[in-house]
């Protein structure tokens, strides 16, 4: 847990410093050391992160599961494996290739850096928890963000190809093709607010088992993951939140649900409605995560893009002195979780952190 600390501690220093009017421009440079660190911390760890453990078991024996993974995966994971090279090899170029993609996306996207780093390396399924996990899916979520600037520019074939690419590594992503559609739309606050509340009622209706169950059939009679995850650990993946899961829903709807109070007042540009889009179906997955708790997998995709629409929010400060006010309050307010990685890091094998350089720290 101490090292998340001291690293969370020096972004927070570094990025407080870099709001500094004559340190700002030096603001592409920052964003470079942060991303060095952070590739450091994640791609020579070893044993960190709960699927870490499984995917190392596959590689190694190249096993019947390890067959049964996406092409592009199976195919990567099988030339390193061929030229007996060991799996912290692979695991290392897997997550170096996304953090890569990671940083080109920071550069284009980024608002409020301060914020953007601070909520992407600590918010539930950011970095710390995915980074070190979703090898396949990081793969997918990196692909489909760096491929939203072919929406605004209309180039529906490249968009395609380009996320095709992400769906074989993980075959969840064929679901990103119709976004290309919904996420140009610009939805009204009233709208936004009415779909939530319906998604909310709906999710809570799920507490009745004839609905329970007969959503449970659609999910199990869809593609690729339907039937695997429904009936995945004898239905872990379709039960409902734990108290813990709940309480985190409250954490994460709260700024979600002011973002879309005031959406009218902080969504300026193309790209910028684009991420209030994501982030809102973000909010809408996680509202139906409360009783089927496999939708959380659908939610990574959407989580990266609130690291660059809740920042907006700041807009709606008038001085200087109510923004930095409020840039505290937020920085604050997203730490609140390093107190819950604190109660849970072991239990999803984040604690403690291991280096392939044989360092551990508790």
């Amino acid at each position: 847990m101490i090292l998340y600390l001291i690293i969370y501690t020096l972004f927070v220093l570094l990025y407080l410093t870099g709001t500094i009017p004559h340190v700002k421009r030096y603001e592409r440079l920052i964003i470079f050391l942060s991303m060095f660190i952070l590739w450091f911390v994640v791609s020579f760890s070893e044993n960190v992160g709960p699927d870490y453990d499984s995917y190392a078991f596959m590689y190694d024996r190249l096993n019947e599961s390890f067959f049964k993974q996406e092409f592009l995966f199976k195919i990567s994971a099988y030339l390193f494996r061929a030229n007996d090279l060991p799996f912290s090899w692979f695991y290392f170029t897997i997550t170096s290739v996304y953090l890569i993609f990671i940083y080109h996306i920071f550069l284009k996207y980024r608002n409020m850096v301060c914020l953007n780093f601070l909520i992407f390396i600590i918010m539930p399924y950011g970095l710390i928890e995915g980074g070190f996990n979703y090898l396949r899916q990081n793969i997918a979520v990196a692909l489909f963000y760096f491929s939203l600037h072919l929406i605004i520019e209309r180039k529906l074939f490249k968009y395609v190809l380009i996320n095709t690419v992400g769906a074989l590594f993980h075959k969840s992503a064929i679901l990103l093709f119709p976004l290309y559609i919904i996420l140009q739309k610009n939805w009204s606050t009233k709208k936004c607010m009415i779909l939530f509340i319906l998604t909310f009622v709906f999710s809570v209706s799920m507490i009745i088992p004839a609905v329970k169950v007969a959503v449970l059939n659609v999910l199990g009679m869809l593609p690729f993951y339907g039937s695997t995850y429904v009936n995945f650990k004898n239905g872990a993946f379709v039960n409902a939140l734990s108290g813990k899961g709940i309480a985190s829903y409250i954490y994460q709807v709260i700024p979600l649900l002011v973002l879309v109070y005031y959406k009218d007042r902080v969504i300026v540009t193309k790209i910028e409605n684009m991420m209030f889009n994501i982030t809102f179906l973000s909010l809408l997955a996680l509202t139906l995560a409360l009783d089927v708790r496999i939708m959380l997998r659908l939610e990574y995709y959407f989580v990266l893009a609130k690291v660059f629409s809740l920042p907006l929010l700041l807009r709606l400060c008038t001085t200087k002195l109510s923004r930095t006010v409020w840039l505290l309050i937020f920085i604050l307010y997203f730490s609140l979780y390093l107190i819950a990685l604190y109660f849970t890091g072991l239990e999803k094998n984040l604690i403690p952190y291991r280096s392939v350089f044989g360092i551990e720290v508790n």
